[in-house]
């Protein structure tokens, strides 16, 4: 025992048993308080966003992410035994962040919905956008960024780019 834990004995072994329960006293980031409970907080968060996707069509890639990352960590939330063990598995930080994210998410669905983000821009919109990405693609050029044009083929594949058009990466199952 150290001196901390021979003057206080007592707390010093709850505050440890406390590690392995599903609460926790603090995070250890500045300004995100400690979520009691927070793996049921997650699990019903989940439930929540999985029913608010619902507005958005069916086959669309961005419901389909949101969809498959809230039964992952659902499911990752039931397997686990601790909100240690839950943070290790998933790997995002703290289950607080994790919290966190998916209240951002759920603030985005009826944004995404609103704006009809999946429909292709035509007309002046198209345009706008063409330009806006121009200009983005001339700004990081400037700043010595380098910017793989897909219109240019590669003649040998790069270290620095992906060779492939369409890369699928899948980070949860």
């Amino acid at each position: 025992l150290d001196a901390e834990d021979r003057l206080c004995p007592h707390s010093t072994m709850l505050s440890r048993a406390a590690r392995h329960l599903s609460t926790k006293a603090r995070t250890r980031l500045v300004g995100l308080d400690a979520v009691p409970d927070a793996l049921p907080v997650l699990n019903e968060l989940c439930k929540q966003q999985l029913e608010a996707v619902q507005v958005l069509p069916a086959g669309i890639p961005y419901r389909q992410d949101v969809e498959k990352f809230s039964n992952f960590l659902m499911a990752t939330a039931k397997a686990s035994k601790s909100v240690d063990e839950f943070e290790a598995k998933v790997g995002l930080g703290e289950v607080e962040e994790v919290i966190d994210m998916v209240r951002s998410e759920m603030a985005l669905i009826p944004k995404y919905a609103e704006w009809r983000a999946w429909e292709t821009p035509m007309g002046e919109e198209k345009a706008r956008l063409d330009t806006n990405k121009a200009i983005v693609l001339e700004s990081l050029k400037d700043r010595g960024a380098a910017v793989r044009r897909l219109d240019i083929p590669m003649r040998e594949p790069s270290v620095d780019f992906p060779t492939a058009v369409h890369v699928e990466i899948t980070p949860y199952s």
